[in-house]
């Protein structure tokens, strides 16, 4: 998947390389990102932006090493509470 993203541009259809996602006041953004190979605290974060902006207690982090838990159950944990988060939020 990386070389695909090497190779998007702005001008690239269907797929447009953005610097930033615009969030206007109705939106809910949920990033979830992969850490899962970071030596010192692998884990996948979900962060919620309500409105364009970050909410630290709408977000959690779903960590391996320190949780006891495996990639997999980080993994579905980070998934059903971001599933959570979108019911919460589309209402």
């Amino acid at each position: 998947m990386s070389k695909e993203i090497d190779t998007l541009t702005s001008k690239s259809w269907p797929r447009n390389l953005v610097e930033t996602v615009k969030c206007r006041k109705r939106d809910i953004v949920i990033r979830i990102t992969d850490w899962t190979r970071d030596k010192d605290e692998p884990a996948f974060d979900v962060e919620c932006y309500v409105a364009g902006v970050y909410d630290w207690n709408e977000s959690q982090t779903f960590c391996t090493r320190s949780a006891k838990q495996t990639r997999k159950q980080a993994k579905t944990a980070a998934i059903a509470f971001a599933q959570k988060q979108i019911a919460k939020f589309v209402k």
